[in-house]
C-alpha cells in the first residue's frame, strides 16, 4: 500500500535493545526503514510507547541503543512534523535528549481530532486520570514517580543505573508476559470506554497482540508489536487501518487470516 503526504503512522512496542544482537539489529533495521519511508513520503509518526526496551537519561548519558534510530528521527524532523512520543512502561525515564531530537514527549495520554473523529492515544499500561478508567498497577506508579527516579539517579552512577534498568526491563518483560485474561482486560476496557465516552477511536499498544474492532462507528486498534508481528496502524484516506510492515520497507494490508485473527476474542 502507498501512503501519501500528511498521513500518519502509529507504532508501539518495538522493545529495541531487549533481545540478542541479531534480533535487535532486525528490529532496528525495520525501524530505520519505517522512519526513512516516513521521511520520503512526508508522513507523521506517533509512537505509542515502548519503542525501547529500556531507557534512562541522566547526567548527560543515555543508552547507546538509541544512537542509530535517533539519528534517523532527527533527519526526519528536519523536514517533517514532530513525532509524538507517548511513553510506555519501559521507556518513561526520559530527559532532554528526546525533545532535542524533535519528539513531543507525553507521559500520560493524548487526544486529537483526525478527520472529525475524536481519538484517544495511550500506551495501555494505565494512566493517572480517573476519567480514563485505566489505573496503573502499583509497581508502574512507583517506577514513574519522579521522587523515586531522583533517588535512583542520586544513588547510582550512569553506567550502573542504565545497566540495572536494562536488566530489570528484560527480566520483568519475560516474567510478567501477557495472559489471555490480561489481554482481554485491556481489550474489554477499550470497548467499554468507547461505549461510555465521546471518543470515536482508541489506539494503544502494551499487550503486544494486534487488535482491530470497528462497531457502531467507533474503532479500537491495538497496534500489537514491532519486534515479531511488525504490526502498526495508519491513518490514510480518512480512515484508520491495522497493517503490517513488510520486508519491502513499506506497510502492507492485512491478509484475511490476519484480519480475522485481529478480531478474535473481542
Amino acid at each position: 500500500m502507498k501512503l501519501k503526504p500528511g498521513d500518519t503512522i502509529f507504532v508501539s512496542d518495538a522493545h529495541l535493545g531487549g533481545y540478542n544482537d541479531d534480533m535487535n539489529l532486525k528490529i532496528e533495521d525495520a525501524l530505520v526503514q519505517l522512519v526513512q519511508y516516513a521521511t520520503r513520503n512526508r508522513l507523521r509518526i506517533v509512537i505509542l510507547g515502548d519503542l525501547f526496551d529500556y531507557w534512562m537519561e541522566y547526567r548527560g548519558k543515555a543508552p547507546h541503543i538509541g544512537n542509530r534510530i535517533l539519528f534517523w528521527f532527527r533527519k526526519h524532523h528536519e523536514q517533517n512534523p514532530s513525532t509524538t512520543f507517548i511513553t510506555g512502561n519501559h521507556d518513561n525515564w526520559t530527559g532532554p535528549l528526546l525533545p532535542a531530537s524533535g519528539f513531543t514527549v507525553i507521559d500520560e495520554y493524548h487526544t486529537e481530532q483526525f478527520g472529525g473523529k475524536k481519538v484517544l492515544m495511550l500506551h495501555g499500561d494505565g494512566v493517572k486520570d480517573p476519567d480514563i478508567k485505566l489505573p496503573r498497577p502499583r509497581l508502574h506508579r512507583v517506577l514513574r514517580n519522579r521522587y523515586f527516579l531522583g533517588v535512583y539517579q542520586f544513588l547510582l552512577p550512569p553506567a550502573a543505573g542504565i545497566w540495572l534498568t536494562m536488566a530489570f526491563s528484560r527480566v520483568s518483560r519475560f516474567l510478567s508476559g501477557f495472559t489471555v485474561t490480561a489481554m482481554e482486560e485491556i481489550d474489554a476496557w477499550a470497548m467499554s470506554m468507547l461505549e461510555s465516552s465521546d471518543f470515536d477511536v482508541i489506539l494503544c499498544g502494551h499487550h503486544h497482540t494486534p487488535r482491530f474492532n470497528s462497531t457502531g462507528g467507533k474503532t479500537y486498534i491495538n497496534t500489537g508489536n514491532f519486534f515479531e508481528a511488525f504490526s502498526l496502524a495508519v491513518y490514510t484516506n480518512g480512515e484508520f487501518q491495522l497493517v503490517r510492515w513488510s520486508d519491502k520497507g513499506m506497510p502492507r494490508p492485512l491478509s484475511k487470516k490476519e484480519r480475522d485473527e485481529s478480531r478474535r476474542r473481542i
